[in-house]
């Protein structure tokens, strides 16, 4: 009995000694070694003007660097770099509590002078353009121009663990701009310009470096104070063709396809393998300013008539477009009255001596040619007036000053409710002489606002500039990745993907 009670006992005691090992294990985090496959249409070589990028290339800053504050995928802001933010002086002081958990990817902490001193080298080294946000800073455009000194003259100051941010005036989207890719904390910005050359010698505060880098390729790995489930290494490969990369997508060789091929969609829907989200590419339609070819009757009926065929384009490819129905921002489509408004005027009958035919231009691109043979149809079964249509390059449709051979133009542009300017700046070649007063005199980002609200109301009622519609970006994405999502501003939460 004696034998028996000691086999139990040093039975029990073996499998406690072996539960401490398990337990032991189950503390030791498990690594995620997978790779992920993304397809581009370019690999970039220079990434220090981030806010002239397109998305897909904006997703290589976002990968390796992080911001202040960031987006989530609704929209909504989320800190990051930071810990939390408390807006003071009814909206002009904005203190920043930041993180003591943020290491670049040497191992080093994250500091709040790190922070000021990125944002001073994007004061001096972005376009203006891109940096609405910072040149709202007090002191910032003094700065910028070359006058003052940075840590006394600029209102962002910084302490042990916070940075305060001071603005000229209030500024209610402040936190939103801040979000943006080209805020997106870097160190020693100038390296970015040729990151080809340089990405050994940067150091990154997102989740994923830059391990190597060539003309067809860049492959970024998980730093190691990243978070271990999200997968070890991104590898971002050019693919020449959108046919091509959806090749490679059905093999399992890619796991992300921007921009599938138009065939591809509605199976990719079907199959749940497809993320379609909004994108800032809108396109306009603009009346020839030189000249009175058309009389306002007759602007008012074309636009009319194209806006028709427009819609019935779009029913055919809802997963493309959408369309602005008199909203010249996707994100002002909520104002209901003043649409309704614009419709009931766009849709008024009138009279005019109606020409015989109307010339169409646009920028040479593959969908720009097949929107136009749709236009080109439609008007030839739906009305009076025939519409032929010629495609330029882009060198061309900027040089429009004194043409007279076209009557409405097809302008694609970028149009961002939270900048407006860069459609004033784009359509500017389409518009009467005295619209080409800038603004560079207002100095209060609401007052800038305010003005453009004014010149788009104008630019309707005088039928000089209009909306048509929307266009949405596509992402083919395999069934293999998990927690795929795009932040606030269309950009992917590589840092979230799991695998």
């Amino acid at each position: 009995m004696k034998k028996i009670l000691i086999a139990v006992l040093s039975g029990i005691l073996v499998v406690i000694f072996l539960l401490g090992f398990v337990d032991i294990a189950n503390e030791v985090p498990t690594q995620n070694k997978e790779v992920f496959t993304y397809s581009i249409t370019t690999i970039p070589r220079e990434l220090k003007a981030v806010g002239s990028l397109n998305k897909r290339e904006q997703d290589i800053v976002c990968a390796t660097s992080r911001g202040l504050v960031e987006l989530d995928k609704d929209s909504k802001i989320v800190p990051s770099l930071a810990e939390s933010v408390d807006v003071k002086e009814d909206g002009i002081e904005y203190d920043f509590k930041i993180r003591d958990n943020i290491y670049w990817s040497n191992g080093e902490k994250i500091t709040a002078k790190d922070i000021a001193n990125f944002f001073r080298e994007v004061l001096a080294e972005e376009k203006e353009e891109n940096i609405t946000a910072l040149l709202d800073v007090y002191g910032a455009k003094t700065f910028r121009s070359g006058e003052g000194i940075f840590t006394k003259d600029v209102g962002i100051q910084t302490a042990e663990d916070r940075i305060t941010i001071r603005l000229n005036s209030k500024n209610t989207n402040f936190l939103n701009e801040l979000s943006k890719p080209q805020y997106r904390v870097r160190k020693d910005l100038v390296l970015w310009e040729d990151i080809s050359e340089n990405f050994k010698n940067v150091v990154y505060s997102g989740e994923y470096s830059i391990n190597s880098m060539d003309m067809s390729e860049i492959v970024l790995t998980r730093n190691s104070k990243a978070d271990l489930n999200i997968v070890e290494a991104i590898h971002i490969i050019e693919d020449e063709g959108e046919e091509l990369a959806m090749a490679a997508f059905e093999v399992g060789n890619r796991d992300i396809v921007v921009g599938p091929p138009k065939s591809q969609l509605t199976r990719l829907e079907e199959e749940g393998r497809l993320v379609t989200t909004n994108s800032d590419l809108a396109m306009y339609l603009a009346f020839n300013p030189n000249g009175s070819s058309l009389p306002m009757e007759g602007k008012k009926e074309i636009y009319s008539l194209i806006n028709k065929a427009i819609g019935e384009y779009q029913l055919q490819n809802n997963i493309l477009l959408e369309l602005a129905e008199g909203s010249y921002f996707r994100d002002d489509k909520d104002d209901l009255a003043k649409l309704q408004a614009r419709k009931v005027m766009s849709n008024t009958e009138t009279k005019w001596k109606k020409v015989e035919e109307i010339v169409l231009i646009a920028e040479e691109s593959a969908g720009n040619k097949e929107l136009c043979n749709f236009l080109t149809q439609w008007f030839i079964d739906n009305s009076e007036i025939s519409l032929t249509y010629k495609l330029i390059n882009k060198s061309e449709l900027g040089n429009l000053h004194n043409e007279n051979y076209y009557n409405v133009a097809l302008i694609q542009c970028e149009a961002s409710l939270n900048n407006k300017k860069i459609l004033y700046d784009k359509v500017i070649n389409f518009l009467p002489k005295d619209y080409s007063k800038n603004l560079e005199d207002v100095k209060k980002e609401e007052e800038k606002n305010t003005m453009f609200t004014s010149m788009e109301e104008n630019l309707f009622n005088t039928y000089s500039v209009l909306p048509l519609l929307f266009y949405n970006e596509n992402i083919a994405i395999s069934e293999k990745i998990k927690n795929v999502a795009l932040d606030g501003n269309g950009n992917i939460y590589f840092d979230r993907l799991e695998k």
